[in-house]
């Protein structure tokens, strides 16, 4: 059997490496030298045969969302697995408009690694356990809860969690300013004017 070729994204150096040294078990892979970047992994791409790439969503600087959307279209034979700690469904949903072909948890334990790397080498998708029964309840929820959309929805949750404007634009991944351009499309949507009134719209709605 050939191998299968992977490489790690993962702007943490101590994680990338912990991964490789785990895949480095499994005899049918080839693991290649993981990279941080978006720079670094098409580099890695251009001079390499990588069948299946492991790629965080929260890099330095850059979203792995936008790297996959810009790399997928450049290698469209290059496998994508999401290696996240983000399990909200907006980044589900977004990973697999991107084109990716698998979505990982990172507390996934070997076996579960393993497998997705597998299906996802032969074509397949793999969604599988806590990321499966995410969506299903997606897919479950009446459609009268769903005036916001998935980003609104978490930033509403973020904000009544009590975080301010920069932290949801960090953890997000996104500009401050867009997060306030989302706050304002929600208070418009809910025909509130103040965060105040909606947080208490979506509690008293069970939109959150």
């Amino acid at each position: 059997m050939k191998k299968i070729n992977v490489i790690v994204v993962d702007d943490h150096e101590m994680f990338r490496s912990g991964m490789e040294s785990l895949l480095q078990k499994n005899i049918d892979f080839e693991v290649h030298q993981g990279v941080g970047s978006r720079a670094e992994l098409d580099k890695a791409l251009a001079e390499n045969e990588i069948h299946v790439v492991l790629l965080d969503i929260s890099l330095a600087g850059e979203s792995g969302l936008d790297v996959l959307d810009d790399v997928k279209y450049k290698y469209p034979d290059v496998k994508f697995i999401m290696l996240t700690m983000h399990e909200e469904i907006q980044y589900i949903k977004e990973s697999l408009r991107k084109g990716a072909m698998g979505y990982l948890l990172k507390e996934s334990g070997e076996k579960e690694l393993f497998e997705a790397i597998y299906d996802v080498h032969q074509g397949k998708k793999y969604f599988k356990n806590k990321i499966s029964d995410i969506l299903i309840n997606d897919i479950s929820t009446p459609t009268e809860n769903r005036i916001l959309t998935d980003r609104e929805l978490t930033i509403v949750r973020m904000v009544a969690d009590g975080k301010i404007t920069k932290e949801i634009a960090d953890e997000l991944c996104i500009s401050v300013r867009t997060v306030e351009t989302h706050r304002s499309k929600i208070m418009k949507k809910l025909n509130v004017s103040n965060a105040s009134e909606m947080i208490r719209y979506a509690y008293n709605k069970k939109l959150i």
